[in-house]
C-alpha cells in the first residue's frame, strides 16, 4: 500500500512538471481572448451570438488550426485597449494603416472594401474631391475609427464622431442631421438595414480609398501563432472556402 501511494505521488508530480500541449505544440502559451467590435456585415452580434463575414472566417481559421475560442463583442475603444494591455488579445476587423502597423501583429486580409462618403439619396450634394467634403457642415463617423483618424490627419474639422459604433449614422444622415457619412461601402448598407432603414435612401457620392481589413493581435502573441493563423487563411483562399464565405455575405452587393 505504501509503495502504491508513493507511485501515485510520483506520477502526480511528474505530470505537474511536464509542459502542457499548449506550451509545446505550436499553439499560444495561453488561450487567445478573441474580440469583435460591432461592424456589420464583417462582425456583429444578434441575440448575443457573434455573426458576420469575418466571424465566419475566424471560426473557420480556428477549426483549421484545431483551436476554439469564444468570440466576444466589445466597444471599439475597449478592444484597442485590450490589444495594447493584454498579452493574448485578438480583435477584428481592424484596418491596417501605417500608424497602426507597429502596434500589433497581423493576419489577413480577411476582407477588402472601399471607404466612401454616403449622402442621403435626395440630398443636393456633389463630392468630386476631398476639398468638397471639407466644405460641408457635418460628416458622421465614429470615435477612434481609422476613417476618423484619416480625415483628422487631412485637416477635417467638420466631423461628428459618435462613441461606440456606426448605428446612429444612417438614421442621422437620412433625417438631415448629417451632410455626409464616412464609412465602408458594405458596412453602410448593412448598418442601415439593421437599423430598419432602406439602403436605397443612401447614395455613395465619393470613394476615398480601398481598405483591407485584418485580424490584429497583441504584440506578445508568439510569431508561430500568427504564422499558423495566416497559413490557415491562405489555405482557405486557395481551396475556395474564403470565396464561399465572401460570396455569402457580400455577393449581392
Amino acid at each position: 500500500m505504501l509503495v502504491s501511494r508513493w507511485c501515485c505521488f510520483f506520477m502526480l508530480m511528474l505530470c505537474r512538471a511536464l509542459p502542457t500541449y499548449a506550451e509545446t505544440a505550436g499553439s499560444a502559451t495561453a488561450a487567445l481572448d478573441v474580440y469583435i467590435s460591432e461592424y456589420p456585415p464583417f462582425c456583429y452580434t444578434e441575440n448575443g451570438v457573434a455573426k458576420g463575414m469575418a466571424v465566419e472566417t475566424v471560426e473557420e481559421i480556428m477549426r483549421t488550426v484545431g483551436e476554439a475560442y469564444p468570440i466576444q463583442s466589445t466597444p471599439w475603444k475597449r478592444g484597442l485597449y485590450y490589444l495594447a494591455n493584454k498579452s493574448n488579445a485578438a480583435l477584428f476587423t481592424v484596418t491596417r494603416t501605417e500608424q497602426r502597423e507597429s502596434l500589433y501583429k497581423w493576419v489577413g486580409p480577411v476582407a477588402i472594401a472601399n471607404l466612401v462618403f454616403f449622402a442621403a439619396k435626395d440630398a443636393n450634394v456633389q463630392i468630386d474631391n476631398m476639398d468638397d467634403a471639407r466644405a460641408v457642415s457635418r460628416i458622421g463617423t465614429v470615435q477612434g475609427y481609422s476613417a476618423e483618424k484619416l480625415l483628422q490627419r487631412q485637416g477635417f474639422t467638420n466631423l461628428v464622431s459618435n462613441p461606440g459604433s456606426e448605428q446612429f449614422n444612417p438614421g442621422n444622415l437620412v433625417r438631415g442631421y448629417l451632410d455626409l457619412w464616412v464609412t465602408v461601402d458594405v458596412v453602410g448598407v448593412f448598418t442601415a438595414r439593421l437599423q430598419g432603414i432602406d439602403p436605397g435612401l443612401l447614395k455613395i457620392v465619393y470613394v476615398i480609398q480601398e481598405q483591407p481589413k485584418y485580424i490584429a493581435f497583441s504584440k506578445e502573441v508568439p510569431d508561430n501563432v500568427i504564422q499558423t493563423w495566416q497559413d490557415a487563411l491562405d489555405e482557405m483562399k486557395r481551396d475556395g472556402r474564403m470565396q464561399h464565405i465572401t460570396q455569402k455575405w457580400l455577393g449581392e452587393h
